[in-house]
C-alpha cells in the first residue's frame, strides 16, 4: 500500500503511537521505581494483595518494612491493613498487564512480589496501550461526523498538545489515561447501540459504563450518554420514549451490570469494616455551595486552561454541536457543565500534585467532539493557502509549548502545587531552575481547604 492511500486519521495515530512509544522507553520511568507510586499505590494495591498473598487485608504490609511505601490507606481495626482509599476499578484494568509483569518476574528472575522492574515496566506500557486503544475508538466517532483532516487534528492535538500527553507517558498508571479510553469506547459503544440494538451491543456500553464508575465514582454522570444520547428536542424525547418501550428488556442490563460490578468493591468494604458502603477519604469532602470555576479554569496552580489551552477549542465547539454533531447536543454540554461544577467543589481544587487540571483529561473524548465541532465550523469558511497554514502553524506552536511546558514540569520549573503567576513569568523559556525560585512559588494550606477556606 502507498503512503499517499493511508487516511489522514490513520496517519495521525501513527505519529501518535510512534511517538509515544519512542518516548515512552527513552523516558524508562520503570528504571526508577516510579511508576507504582503516590496514589497508584492505593489504585493498585488490590492486585498483588489478591493474586501474589491471597489476603485483600493486607495484613502481610503490617510491620514490614518493606511494604512501608508499597501499601497504605486508613486503618480501620487491629486484625486488618489498611482499607484502600481508592476504588479498585482501576486494578481491574491494570490486570492483564499485571499478569504479564508477574510471568515476567518469574522468567526473568525477579521476586515475584508486585513490585520488581518487569511489574514497573508493564504498568507503566499499559498506560500507552490503553491511550491508543482510546485514539482508535475516539476515530471511529469522530469519522462519524467529521472529514479525514478534522478528525485527524482531533487525534493528534488531544494526546500530544494538551496534559493527556504527561498522564500517559509521566504519571501514565493515574486514572486519567484509562478514563479516556474507556470514555471513547463508551461513546463508540453508544452510536452502536441505538444503531443496533441487541444484547451484544447493549452489554458492551454497560461494562464501560459500570468500569468507568467503578474507576472514579463521581464519574457516574457518564451514565448521561447512553441515556441522553440522541435527544435534542420534543420530538426525540417522544421518538426516544417509544425506543425505550420496544426495548425495555435490553436497558435492564444496564443496572444489572452496575450492580455485578460493584459487588467486589462491597464485599470488600464489608470485609474490612463490616459495612457495605464506606468513605474511604477521610476529612476530604465536597464544598457544593461553592464551586471555585474561575480557579479550576485559570489558575496558574493547575488551572486546567493555562497548561492546556488548546481545550479551549473543545470549549467553544459545545455551542456548535447542535448542527456538527446534533445527537451528542444535549448530553455532552450538559455533562461538561455538571462535571466541571463537581470537579470544581472538590476542597483541593487543584488536585494536589497535579500537571494541569487533570480531573478534565476524563472528559477530553466529549470534548474531542466540541473541538471537532469547532475546526469544522472553521474548514467550512473560505481560507487562502497561506491562512490555513498560519492556522496549522498556531496549532503546531500549541502542541510544541505543551511538549515545553511538560518538560518544565518535570524539572519543577512548573511547579505541582505551589505555582504563581509570577513564578510563570520567572521561568518562561527556562530549563532549569534559576536561584531563588522558590520565592515566587505559594504552597497552599491543605488543612484550611479542607475546612472551605479554598
Amino acid at each position: 500500500m502507498k503512503l499517499g492511500s493511508i487516511s489522514h486519521t490513520y496517519k495521525a495515530l501513527a505519529v501518535v503511537g510512534v511517538l509515544t512509544l519512542l518516548m515512552f522507553f527513552i523516558g524508562g520511568r520503570w528504571f526508577r521505581s516510579k511508576v507504582i507510586d503516590g496514589d497508584v499505590i492505593s489504585y493498585y494495591a488490590y492486585l498483588p494483595a489478591a493474586i501474589v498473598h491471597g489476603d485483600l487485608k493486607m495484613r502481610y504490609s503490617s510491620g514490614n518494612d518493606y511494604y512501608a511505601d508499597k501499601v497504605w490507606g486508613v486503618i480501620w481495626k487491629d486484625d486488618c491493613g489498611p482499607v484502600q482509599k481508592y476504588t479498585m476499578g482501576l486494578s481491574w484494568i491494570y490486570a492483564p498487564f499485571f499478569l504479564l509483569g508477574h510471568a515476567s518476574a518469574y522468567l526473568l528472575g525477579y521476586t515475584p512480589d508486585g513490585y520488581t522492574p518487569p511489574y514497573n515496566f508493564w504498568i507503566q506500557f499499559s498506560s500507552v496501550a490503553y491511550l491508543l486503544l482510546g485514539l482508535w475508538w475516539l476515530r471511529k466517532v469522530l469519522l462519524r461526523f467529521f472529514g479525514e483532516g478534522v478528525s485527524a487534528i482531533c487525534l493528534l492535538v488531544l494526546p500530544l498538545g494538551t496534559n493527556l500527553y504527561y498522564y500517559t507517558l509521566g504519571q501514565g498508571p493515574m486514572p486519567h489515561v484509562y478514563l479516556f479510553a474507556l470514555v471513547s469506547g463508551l461513546l463508540w459503544a453508544t452510536i452502536r447501540f441505538y444503531e443496533k440494538p441487541n444484547w451484544r451491543n447493549a452489554l458492551a456500553m454497560a461494562v464501560l459504563c459500570s468500569v468507568i464508575t467503578l474507576v472514579r465514582p463521581t464519574l457516574i454522570l457518564m451514565w448521561g450518554l447512553p441515556v441522553l444520547y440522541g435527544i435534542v428536542d420534543g420530538a426525540t424525547l417522544k421518538a426516544r420514549i417509544a425506543f425505550w418501550r420496544m426495548h425495555w428488556v435490553l436497558l435492564l442490563i444496564l443496572p444489572l451490570v452496575q450492580l455485578l460490578t460493584f459487588l467486589p468493591q462491597l464485599w470488600y468494604w464489608h470485609l474490612l469494616t463490616d459495612h457495605w458502603l464506606y468513605y474511604s477519604y477521610g476529612d476530604e469532602h465536597f464544598f457544593w455551595t461553592n464551586p471555585v470555576v474561575g480557579k479550576v479554569f485559570f489558575s496558574f496552580r493547575n488551572g486546567w486552561l493555562i497548561y492546556s489551552p488548546l481545550m479551549a477549542l473543545g470549549l467553544l465547539g459545545m455551542l456548535l454541536l447542535r448542527r456538527k454533531v446534533r445527537e451528542f447536543a444535549f448530553v455532552v454540554p450538559l455533562i461538561i457543565v455538571a462535571s466541571t461544577y463537581v470537579i470544581s467543589c472538590w476542597w483541593c481544587w487543584w488536585y494536589g500534585g497535579s500537571f494541569g487540571g487533570r480531573a478534565f483529561i476524563d472528559f477530553y473524548p466529549l470534548l474531542g467532539l466540541g473541538m471537532g465541532a469547532f475546526l469544522s465550523k472553521i474548514a467550512d469558511l473560505q481560507w487562502s493557502q497561506l491562512q490555513q497554514r498560519l492556522g496549522l502553524a498556531v496549532l503546531g506552536f500549541f502542541i510544541l509549548l505543551n511538549q515545553f511546558q511538560t518538560f518544565q514540569f518535570s524539572k519543577t520549573l512548573i511547579h505541582y502545587d505551589s505555582m504563581t503567576a509570577a513564578a510563570y513569568v520567572r521561568g518562561i523559556g527556562l530549563t532549569g531552575v534559576p536561584d531563588g525560585f522558590e520565592a515566587y512559588l505559594e504552597t497552599p494550606d491543605y488543612e484550611a481547604a479542607k475546612r472551605g477556606e479554598r
